[in-house]
């Protein structure tokens, strides 16, 4: 078997949770003959090494701007492109692998989900697991992060549609899929819970610890309950409780409220009790020596509210500590009231400082009994041997669903409004409708990049909508006569009714739009038709959009879904293929939107009627960009205009996510103003350019505690 395992950390390159799950999950496979291959980013090579690490695995490290495509996308678009990258690079070199798993956080599946579930044959068969380890949408949420801000929405959206694509979703908490629920549907996927492994040894703990030694192991964050115990921990100090709380672990989580962080905020607010020597902050450690600062402890407190199945409780329970942890995460599933250790609820006053005083009153014997008790149960609940046998019965059981597979794995599909209406197009046929005004200069490089088109089923309908200019009206006179391509000459319309009077003329099956200004990639038809063929409730697809003429700027659409369609049109609108009863029955230009925002009315209008669509993520697609062209030259009260237009004809579609438009709005600024959602917002005011600032120092020194909080505080005194 070949099992690639994609992942943003692995040892010894990085720390934490994730890192240490895909370190022990590699070596639990390994273990059973498995052929494992590890992909991590590592920025610090130019494109790409392998190497082998012991146990036999193979690990590929690869620079995440690989692709060149640092301009086109922001950083969690941009990683999991190159995940994507990376994927098909190393299957058209070593076959496919017979499982791929990622993480859920960042995303970093999303492409490769895409890439599958649009029809490349790099991906097809080759079942994607994704185990949900720290979803941003979660847990940003909880550090009071915006989540509706660019680009951490966008990260946001790719992990849940990377968990909506996956074939299989493993959790090893029933906790954090019940989490999860709060943000998304998940109801129709099942979700199996299987706990994380641990690598641990047999030896028995040992029956040292400091009485009255009370240890935080963890970052400090919001998510891990800091907040919380610090505030119970005052309120203990004041009453005269004497003995220090000791907080082992990095400090430099940013607190976006108040700019700054949590050492610094805990370094302000808790001065006092730091100077008494009852808080005393130990800083991050590297995690070789873990074993040696929590040896001495006499409780280890976890007081998260939201955390999958946190490693620290294994780790301390390994080493035969007493564990006192909140029921708010995961962690209640690791322990065992009073056998295997303690559970206080943030929920219930006094219940942290009661069972607090509860484990600080055990005598030696019972610590060292309870000790005993949850070394044993990590060795047995989370035994490499016991999950790896459970994992692999998992892996044998997954098989394709027949109707799944008829089905695109969408966020959001509205219930179909209308039927379909009936058309007499001949099966297989591609129509391609070029609307045509004034356009002779480029008539002739447009439909010859159409007839190489490698979909060969294909009839060209050029729709002249009363031209004037006589050399235009010339060059279609010499395209009179040629195979497949229909000239039809109407009075002057407008672009609307040009291309719904195209889709009534048409034969095809299938229907595109193309401007006569504009050129496709050869396959593009070709797999557009495919994709949408593949599916029952797919009914048009675009692709990433190469600028050419005034512009080499690369586009890149996404599949268009509310809540950010409804504010910004995320695919190319004038240049999409389409099976051509759905066009006709949801998706016809209304000429009121007026101002070139037909196309994006008709792409909103088919998604309200339940016709939703897909974007091919390569570029396919080639938009000329010309100084008088008609959008370019629009105005803001035009554009003010026809979005105004659009959500009051569809004010009930809105009203739907009207929370999320409001939060996407605030955090944003006015929707015509967006470009790139996987981008920083544009710089329009001064608390934009604030924001802009500190995102990119956070880029720049995110891993170095010193910088961040000189650049932190540079920013707490410029406010």
């Amino acid at each position: 078997m070949k099992y690639w395992l994609l992942t943003t950390e692995y040892p010894p390159f990085h720390g934490g949770g994730i890192s240490t799950y895909a370190g022990f999950t590699t070596a639990m496979l390994a273990r059973k003959d498995i052929e494992v291959t590890v992909f991590v980013p590592d920025d610090g090579i130019t494109d790409y090494s392998v190497s082998k690490v012991p146990g036999n695995i193979t690990v590929v490290r690869f620079n995440h701007g690989r692709n060149q495509l640092n301009q086109t996308l922001g950083y969690s678009a941009l990683l999991s492109y190159a995940f994507a990258d990376i994927v098909r690079l190393f299957i058209s070199e070593k076959g496919k692998p017979d499982y791929i798993e990622a993480q859920d956080y960042l995303g970093i599946a999303y492409y490769l989900t895409q890439f599958k579930h649009t029809g490349y044959a790099f991906m097809q068969d080759v079942p994607v697991i994704i185990t949900l380890h720290s979803p941003a949408f979660l847990y940003l949420e909880y550090n009071r992060v915006s989540t509706y801000r660019f680009p951490d929405f966008w990260t946001c959206e790719m992990e849940k549609q990377s968990i909506r694509a996956a074939d299989m979703l493993i959790s090893p908490t029933q906790f954090l899929p019940a989490a999860i629920s709060g943000y998304m549907d998940i109801s129709d996927k099942k979700v199996h819970v299987l706990p994380n492994p641990y690598i641990a040894d047999n030896n028995l703990p040992q029956r040292r610890f400091t009485r009255n030694r009370i240890v935080y192991y963890g970052k400090l964050s919001p998510q891990k309950g800091s907040f919380e115990l610090l505030s119970y921990f005052k309120e203990l100090w004041d009453k005269g409780f004497e003995h220090a709380l000791h907080i082992i672990g990095g400090t430099d989580i940013v607190y976006h409220p108040e700019m700054q962080t949590m050492g610094q905020l805990v370094h302000k607010r808790y001065a006092n009790y730091i100077k008494k020597g009852l808080l005393q902050m130990h800083g991050k450690i590297d995690p070789s020596v873990i074993g040696e600062y929590l040896q001495d402890a006499h409780v280890i407190v976890v007081p998260s509210i939201v955390d999958n199945l946190p490693y620290v409780v294994m780790e301390a329970m390994h080493l035969g500590k007493v564990v006192l942890a909140s029921r708010q995460g995961g962690q209640r599933e690791m322990v065992e009231e009073g056998i295997t250790g303690f559970l206080f609820d943030h929920g219930e006053p006094q219940s942290f400082e009661n069972q607090l005083q509860r484990v600080l009153a055990l005598d030696d014997e019972a610590i060292y009994r309870i000790g005993l008790q949850a070394n044993r149960h990590v060795q047995d609940a989370y035994s490499p041997d016991s999950i790896g046998e459970r994992k692999l019965k998992l892996l044998q059981g997954l098989r394709p669903d027949p109707q799944e597979s008829r089905r695109f794995p969408f966020l959001h599909q509205e219930p179909r409004k209308k039927e379909l209406i009936r058309i007499t197009g001949k099966p297989g046929l591609l129509s391609i409708v070029i609307p045509y005004y004034n356009m002779g200069k480029y008539i002739e490089e447009c439909v010859q990049s159409v007839i190489h088109s490698t979909y060969s089923s294909l009839e060209i309908i050029i729709v002249d909508d009363g031209s004037t200019d006589q050399e235009s009206i010339a060059c279609l006179d010499n395209m009179l006569g040629r195979d497949n391509l229909r000239i039809v000459r109407q009075k002057n319309h407008g672009l609307a009714d040009t291309r719904n009077y195209g889709a009534e003329l048409a034969s095809g099956e299938y229907l595109a739009f193309l401007d006569a200004d504009d050129k496709v990639d050869p396959a593009y038809y070709e797999k557009a038709v495919v994709a949408i063929a593949k599916y029952d409730n797919v009914f048009f697809a675009g692709s990433w959009v190469q600028y050419f003429g005034n512009s080499n700027q690369l586009w890149p659409t996404f599949t268009p879904q509310p809540p950010y369609l409804l504010i910004h049109n995320p695919v190319n609108s004038s240049g999409l293929v389409y099976k051509r009863s759905a066009f006709l029955t949801g998706g016809l230009n209304d000429k009121r939107t007026d101002y070139g925002m037909e196309d994006y009315e008709s792409v909103v209008n088919m998604l309200h009627h339940g016709f939703n669509g897909i974007v091919l993520p390569e570029v396919l697609f080639h938009y000329r960009v010309r100084s008088g062209s008609m959008f370019r030259n629009i105005s803001v009260e035009k554009l003010l205009y026809s979005n105004k237009y659009i959500a009051e004809k569809h004010k009930d579609y809105y009203a739907k996510f009207a929370a999320e438009l409001v939060n996407l709005l605030n955090a944003n600024g006015p929707g015509y103003l967006f470009d790139n959602p996987t981008l920083e917002v544009k710089i329009t005011s001064r608390v934009e350019r604030e924001h802009f600032i500190v995102n990119k120092l956070k880029m720049l020194i995110k891993r170095n505690e010193k910088l961040k909080n000189i650049v932190l505080t540079i920013k707490k005194f410029k406010r």
